[in-house]
């Protein structure tokens, strides 16, 4: 039988292993323009028009979460409309 503090050390294993397995990296401005092929200033026109989510940490320093902003530009893409699979 498991004792509690035994189950409770696997917990926080594998838990830790989850979270080190998965890099959560935020990204300047000028990275994610990088990454997304677009230019910094499309990135503003985006933040202007709130297509994108920021994480503003003071006045000067915002960062970006990669996946949040890939979802939140997926709302915008275009489809075919009319077409039949």
């Amino acid at each position: 039988m498991l004792d509690i503090s035994e189950a409770r050390g696997a917990s926080k294993t594998s838990a830790s292993n989850n979270s080190e397995s998965i890099p959560k990296r935020l990204l300047s401005k000028r990275e994610l323009a990088a990454v997304l092929n677009v230019s910094p200033r499309t990135l503003s026109t985006w933040l202007s028009q709130k297509r994108i989510p920021q994480l503003r940490l003071s006045a000067r320093l915002t960062r970006f979460s990669l996946p949040k902003v890939e979802a939140a530009l997926a709302r915008y893409e275009v489809r075919e409309v009319g077409r039949k699979l």
